[in-house]
């Protein structure tokens, strides 16, 4: 709801582990006949991508039936986009959400994804003669990227690496004996006189038998390491116990500020953190000293820390608790530890020593690295993931906020020494009719009157002189002029000193007030839109520094086709955007205004291009082209005059009829009042039947379009 006089209230959600969405439950009614694909719809996906199991598995996580999930896949492989799957499939769907029909989405392109790297393994595999068809059979059932590189792990060749030195030596015939357990230590002492008999050991290398025992262990512990059972159990038991240490590069937190010269020259620094690595990191002071265990690490202490490692003013580390308890799983996983602990009797002593020492080397040498690097970099992603749905769930309110429909709005953007920018913008069309700008004393030093504070010792709100007088006289009388209803003044630099401004101004008004109010508006990306191309053809007449201001009122009169004029990132609804993946965070906000879009629904005839762009089945292309269309032929008296326009096949035009509506101007009849409905086309005699049983007449379906679409209550 709208603020009450004076104040602001912000409502955002806060990063928080364990959120889940809900799916609602759909009516039944016959499905529709499947149309062509779309010129809009996403890239056509095989619908049986996801495997069977994969499809249990995902309906098990998701708390739905595989039956839906498998409906779901065929929609979108059919090129139905997410909003219309949920509005109107939904007894395919079972009435599932947007939130979790985009997981099925995303799992489907992760199977697309692991299926193309699949096939490049495979290939591979072949070129080099060591695909077989248990191991192709191994690679095709792997149900993730992790498992599928663990199955394709030991069958890649590193030529530097110690283990593949020692297999130049001969050792290992030997290490695939004791992998099997087929060896004692007899045996393995004849096989290795036999590799210091060849070639191999008699190079510059050496080819003592205690050298080839040593290689023998070193091709063991990277088989070891390269098992998939040993990975997960050490990957397991290294989450279990794993401690997060972070501690201050030497010099660079002292406070001296020397230290954070090197790191502001950093590519990857921002403005806003090359200022705080300059004052010598204070911001990351903090985790000058931070240990916790993995659990315990919030996402946004995740990207603080990542922040500091990326300007060289921190260093990051994951570490075992027990490091014994992770090094004995191990142990325990070892297929040649196993076998040969399990055989009673001396004749296995040496091989036994020597699959001990595999193991603790493959934990130490191999398996503890790359692990640490893994757990953190899977719990940076999980923590990169939590703050793009923190991004998406405080998007969706601000660009929901009702309207304030059927009065004038004055735009206030405040300033300083620049003054504030003053602009009105007219109801129903939003059109400028008025700018000025208006330069009132400025607040002394250390009032607090800068931002929202709450101010210091200008509290009493009382001004004196002529300037204060004039910027009161010029804000009436565009109030009273243009019949302003209400006030929208940004938040940003010096909102408090206009807040009081324009109480002081609606105190002055003819109407002494009256039912004029004021309301605080984020202004966050309005400066950005004041600047762009968009607002330069939108407002070509305005000056450019009066645009901002126009953009703010705009935001009180329409947020929903105000704000999807920006940049969603712009929007500021969210932490640590600089450090999240553009692409990620871009689609995750494009998917949060397509889904507030759907849900209010455009009134089509009046909408901008950029509005219109973001409606589930339009891109930019054809939304210009419907625009245009609206400009030169007139506009569109019924849904089914969007099939004229260019670019709108028959597939784009069953995903967007529904969010589209036609509603009656200058109380002029609409031909079918359902079209000002969001009833879908394809449902129309469903729903005249229904409207007939209900004793619903022709007449009362006009009232209902010329309401808009909405039913009155009782």
């Amino acid at each position: 709801t709208h603020c009450a006089p004076g104040t602001f209230r912000r409502r955002y959600v806060y990063m928080k582990r364990g959120a889940t969405a809900s799916a609602v439950s759909g009516t039944k009614r016959p499905k529709a006949a499947a149309d062509p694909p779309s010129e809009r719809a996403p890239v056509a996906r095989d619908a049986g991508i996801l495997s069977a199991a994969a499809v249990r598995a995902l309906a098990s996580d998701l708390d739905a039936l595989p039956t839906h999930v498998e409906g779901c896949v065929r929609l979108l492989a059919e090129g139905h986009t997410v909003p219309f799957i949920a509005r109107y499939r939904q007894p395919e769907t079972g009435g599932m959400a947007p939130p979790l029909l985009r997981r099925i989405d995303a799992a489907s392109r992760d199977a697309a994804s692991l299926a193309a790297r699949c096939d490049a393994v495979v290939a591979a595999l072949r070129k080099t003669d060591r695909l077989t068809a248990q191991l192709e059979a191994a690679l095709r059932a792997a149900p993730t990227l992790a498992a599928l590189e663990d199955v394709y792990a030991p069958h890649k060749s590193k030529p530097c690496s110690l283990a593949e030195r020692a297999r130049a030596l001969g050792c290992e015939p030997a290490a695939q004996a004791m992998w099997r357990a087929t060896i004692d230590d007899s045996g393995l002492s004849q096989a290795l006189r036999a590799a210091a008999a060849g070639s191999g050991a008699r190079s510059s290398e050496g080819g003592t038998e205690a050298a080839l025992r040593e290689g023998t262990q070193k091709v063991l512990a990277e088989m070891t390491a390269r098992s998939p059972a040993v990975r997960e159990a050490a990957r397991g038991a290294l989450r279990r116990c794993a401690l997060v240490k972070c501690t201050a590069v030497a010099g660079k937190l002292s406070g001296s500020g020397s230290g954070g010269a090197g790191a502001a020259s950093s590519k990857k620094a921002s403005t806003a953190t090359a200022a705080a690595v300059a004052s010598g990191g204070e911001n990351f002071r903090d985790y000058a000293d931070f240990e916790r265990p993995l659990s315990a690490v919030s996402s946004h202490a995740w990207l603080a820390m990542h922040r500091g490692v990326e300007l060289k003013l921190l260093r990051l580390s994951v570490a075992p608790r027990d490091e014994a308890s992770v090094a004995a799983a191990v142990a325990r996983a070892c297929p040649p530890l196993r076998s040969y602990s399990a055989r009673p009797g001396g004749g296995h002593r040496l091989c036994l020593a020597l699959a001990e020492g595999a193991a603790a080397e493959a934990w130490s040498r191999l398996l503890k690295p790359s692990l640490a690097r893994e757990v953190q970099r899977r719990a940076l992603e999980a923590a990169r993931s939590e703050a793009i749905e923190c991004f998406a769930a405080n998007l969706s309110p601000l660009l929901l906020a009702p309207p304030l429909r059927g009065t004038a709005v004055l735009g206030v953007d405040p300033g300083f020494a620049h003054g504030h920018k003053l602009a009105v913008v007219s109801a129903g069309t939003a059109s400028v009719t008025a700018h000025a700008t208006v330069k009132p004393p400025l607040p002394p030093r250390g009032s607090g009157s800068s931002g929202g504070g709450a101010g210091g010792s200008r509290g009493s709100g009382v001004h004196d002189g002529a300037a204060w007088g004039e910027a009161v006289r010029v804000i009436a009388e565009l109030c009273d002029s243009h019949g302003v209803g209400a006030v929208a003044v940004g938040d940003g630099q010096n909102s408090r000193e206009a807040q009081r401004l324009v109480a002081a101004a609606i105190a002055a008004t003819r109407r002494g007030g009256g039912r004029l109010r004021y309301a605080v508006v984020r202004e966050n990306g309005a400066s950005i839109y004041s600047a762009s191309d968009l607002a330069a053809a939108e407002l070509g007449e305005v000056p450019l520094q009066h645009r901002a201001a126009v953009s703010i009122a705009r935001r009180l009169a329409d947020p929903l086709s105000e704000f999807v004029k920006i940049e969603p990132a712009a929007l500021g609804v969210g932490m640590y955007q600089r450090d999240l993946p553009a692409k990620e965070l871009g689609a995750r906000l494009d998917a949060a205004v397509e889904d507030a879009v759907a849900a209010v629904g455009v009134e089509v005839n009046g909408a901008s291009p950029s509005l219109l762009q973001r409606v589930a089945g339009l891109n930019r292309k054809t939304a210009s082209a419907l625009r245009a269309h609206i400009d030169t032929a007139g506009e569109l008296s019924s849904r089914e005059s969007l099939r004229q326009v260019p670019g709108i096949g028959p597939k784009t035009y069953v995903n967007i009829a529904g969010f589209l509506r036609i509603t009656a101007s200058d109380g002029a009849p609409l031909a079918e009042p359902l079209d000002a409905t969001r009833v879908h086309p394809e449902a129309y005699a469903e729903a005249r039947a229904l409207f007939a049983a209900a004793g619903i007449g022709s007449g009362a379906l006009g009232q209902l379009a010329r309401r808009g679409g909405g039913f009155a209550e009782g």
